[in-house]
């Protein structure tokens, strides 16, 4: 794999991320429950620090978000999966952390295909 193959896979993969975010949120909106801090307080006045901002120990992380970044990884997945493109899916693995050098780009292109064949399958209620 040469360099070339790696800017375009992290290329499409951008555009892949772009596409996601777009179809998942057109407006580009922040999150509604959190604002986007992917952070909410429920702090107490008078038992916290500073309960209009927020503190550490009354923090918890946005269901929301959580949700948001699920339904977006899971999106991304498929897009890669649907690609069948070897470099894509090399950058995505990078991406996530998954890939290690004992990965080779004939066991990427397998599970690729392997992956799109249940692709398949689970849209026709087969899987």
């Amino acid at each position: 794999m040469n360099s070339n193959n790696v800017d375009l896979g992290e290329a499409l993969l951008d555009a892949i991320y772009d596409e996601v975010d777009h179809h998942l949120n057109p407006n580009n909106d922040e999150c509604w429950n959190c604002g986007g801090d992917g952070v909410l307080y429920d702090c107490i006045d008078g038992s916290c620090f500073d309960a209009e901002s927020g503190c550490e120990l009354c923090s918890r992380p946005c269901p929301e978000c959580r949700i948001y970044a699920a339904k977006r990884a899971k999106a991304v997945r498929e897009e890669v999966i649907k690609s069948g493109d070897t470099d894509i899916a090399i950058a995505w693995l990078k991406q996530i952390g998954r890939w290690h050098d004992g990965l080779s780009r004939q066991m990427v292109q397998a599970e690729l295909e392997k992956a799109a064949d249940l692709a398949i399958l689970a849209e026709r209620g087969d899987a």
